[in-house]
């Protein structure tokens, strides 16, 4: 049962009193899962006062097991990433655990935490629910099933302070393999949270499928065809002669196989399923409707009558890397030069140079405040050369840690250092040839590597730690900053025979606060998300057009695509904004009146005022309904209801 949040702290504390006393909860007062778990504590002696000591574990211990589970912090660091972007300002903590409660990783605001609740939700400690009482990680390993645990439903009367909502992750054979929790301040708790994590636990499972099973054949599909390339769409595995390798838990529900076997992905109980078995056409006949291209969208009748789109992608016509790359790039994206060129003249300036210098060997420095597109605008440069069959290999500088970076780049022989894989690993640059590597904030490389890396530019040979053999190696380079270089080779930070090295041209991308094409970049962007029938509300847009966007497209994006996820089809309005947002939105309308009110701000005011009156009237003034319904906090609303004079 799905737990949603909501203002009920006296109830809670009446029910935890009566359950405390006499083991009994009247029924209703809280959720199913929040009893059980109650009962679950109770019966193993958890002590809601006095807590057992901090379960913690040592760092070799916590070394052991971030390498068993180090795929999963691979493919789960870039959604953590967003959903921190997403929270952010909120004083939220993202936390990913392994299948035993034992926090592996953790981002986001932990100066608002005491020193006991920073250690508590740090790596390494643990929150199984036998360690920490009723919490939402723990829970959740149990219950299997998002959950979201707020201030006394806690078991444990230290963590009543805090609002947590966690989901869990299951593993390419249905095996619950961690969790995905925020936590925060329970004063600070979010409407939409428990959403978010949700889209993000399911990015990180659809990544874990798709990295874990080889085949020729993969199929996207859904019952609408605009779900195909998001969250929702099932994903279906299969040999070139049609046999069902794997599928994922939608694709699982989609197909009707999840209701009769469990464990269908599960190695050990496979099961011999053909394409024909499922399709009212073979997979020969659908191959051939494809032809060679492996984006369209075509419909399909299952065997059972229903229909489906499906969307094929042809893994066998694809060079495939013997070692992932340091980043999993989306598999449906604006990575194309005319796509891109979405009518600012800035933006078509720079494609218009890059063009002239494709397959040239010409290296290519793209320059760009945060979130202004860097890596699409890279990816969409490899796509139009002439390496765009080979490989892509994206490596974030400023993400690897220094001790790191050099053995990612260069790759290192056995025993080049204590930790190192047996037979060594290929790095980065070697994994590039034939291809296009981008260097993403090449400004945060370490002093003692860029002389390295301008040696391997110069001689086109790299040699791995713990080797004395050159390794011919041939791509081309782009790299990417958020940093003034030529700042940075002034004050010796960065070597200037590298920069000129890496900035054979330069191009730089406007901050979307400059660019005169933001209803094109939407739309641009409801085409990846497969969206494009989406209607965006006129208040909607007039709240787009005055924001400042400090986080540039990448925020556009993520606003855009939680709006998706809670909007579920419908038109967006400001009901699908999330608070933070909002919050956001207001401090920069502030801002505008203060510094002379601009007819921009006085647009955005009227938008304002015509929201909370159509809420209010729907609400029949509820108050705390209008909040929430509005996504913003009971004071923000008194505020705006005084300044409309309604208070």
């Amino acid at each position: 049962m799905n737990h949603s949040p909501i203002d009920n702290t006296p109830a809670i504390l009446q029910a935890r009193s009566e359950f405390l006393t006499n083991g009994n909860v009247q029924q209703g007062a809280i959720a199913e899962a929040i009893e059980r778990s109650w009962r679950r504590c109770l019966a193993n002696g958890v002590n809601t006062h006095s807590p057992a000591s901090l379960e913690v574990v040592t760092a070799q211990e916590l070394a052991l097991k971030r390498e068993k589970n180090s795929q999963l912090l691979t493919l789960a660091r870039p959604e953590m990433e967003t959903l921190n972007e997403q929270i952010a300002h909120t004083r939220n903590i993202v936390i990913l655990t392994d299948d035993e409660g034992v926090i592996l990783h953790s981002m986001g605001g932990h100066h608002f935490l005491k020193e006991d609740q920073r250690i508590a939700l740090s790596a390494g400690a643990s929150w199984h629910e036998d360690h920490r009482g009723t919490n939402a990680i723990g829970t959740v390993l149990v219950e299997q099933a998002a959950l979201t645990v707020q201030g006394a439903e806690h078991f444990m009367a230290q963590h009543h302070s805090l609002s947590c909502s966690a989901v869990p992750i299951f593993g390419p054979e249905n095996q619950l393999v961690a969790t995905l929790d925020v936590s925060n301040d329970f004063n600070m708790s979010q409407q939409h949270t428990l959403a978010l994590v949700k889209m993000s636990a399911q990015m990180i499972e659809n990544r874990l499928f798709l990295a874990s099973y080889k085949s020729d054949v993969v199929l996207h599909f859904h019952a609408r065809p605009e779900f195909i390339g998001t969250l929702w769409e099932g994903v279906a595995m299969f040999t070139e002669s049609g046999q069902l390798v794997a599928t994922n838990r939608s694709g699982q529900f989609q197909l009707g196989l999840n209701s009769q076997h469990a464990d269908l992905n599960d190695t050990h109980t496979k099961l011999h399923v053909d394409f024909s078995q499922l399709f009212d056409i073979s997979l020969t006949s659908l191959l051939r409707q494809v032809g060679g291209t492996d984006k369209l969208v075509i419909p399909l009748r299952l065997n059972n009558g229903a229909r489906i789109y499906v969307q094929v992608e042809l893994l066998h016509k694809k060079s495939q890397l013997s070692t992932p790359v340091s980043r999993v790039v989306k598999r449906t994206s604006a990575a194309n030069l005319e796509l891109l060129n979405s009518g600012d003249a800035k933006v078509e300036r720079a494609i218009l140079q890059i063009r002239q210098v494709l397959s040239r060997d010409i290296p290519i420095l793209i320059q760009g405040e945060t979130g202004v597109g860097k890596e699409l605008f890279a990816r969409a440069i490899h796509e139009a050369s002439e390496q765009h069959n080979g490989p892509w290999v994206a490596v974030n500088c400023a993400a690897l840690p220094e001790g790191l970076i050099e053995a990612e780049l260069f790759g290192y022989e056995e025993g080049a250092f204590t930790g190192a894989r047996r037979k060594g690993s290929s790095g980065k640059i070697e994994q590039a040839n034939g291809g296009t590597l981008f260097l993403d904030e090449i400004g945060d490389m370490p002093l003692s590597l860029q002389a390295r890396l301008l040696r391997v530019l110069q001689e086109r040979t790299v040699t791995p730690l713990g080797s004395s053999k050159s390794i011919p190696v041939n791509f081309s380079l782009i790299s990417a900053t958020n940093q003034k270089l030529k700042e940075r080779v002034e004050s010796g930070d960065f070597r200037s025979d590298l920069y000129y090295r890496i900035n054979g041209l330069s191009v730089g991308l406007p901050p979307l606060r400059e660019r005169s094409d933001l209803l094109a970049l939407i739309n641009v962007i409801l085409h990846i998300e497969q969206a494009d029938k989406v209607e965006i509300t006129p208040e909607v847009m007039a709240i787009f057009k005055a924001h400042s966007w400090p986080g540039n497209i990448r925020q556009l994006h993520n606003v855009l695509r939680t709006a998706l996820a809670l909007a579920d089809g419908e038109p967006i309005s400001a009901l699908h904004l999330t608070q933070d947002f909002i919050d956001e939105m207001s401090m920069s309308t502030e801002v505008l009146f203060q510094s002379g009110a601009s007819a921009q701000a006085l647009a955005l005011d009227d938008v304002t005022t015509n929201a909370i009156r159509s809420a209010m009237q729907s609400q029949s003034g509820n108050i705390s309904a209008v909040a929430r319904q509005l996504g913003i906090s009971r004071n923000t609303l008194y505020r705006k209801l005084k300044a409309m004079g309604l208070a």
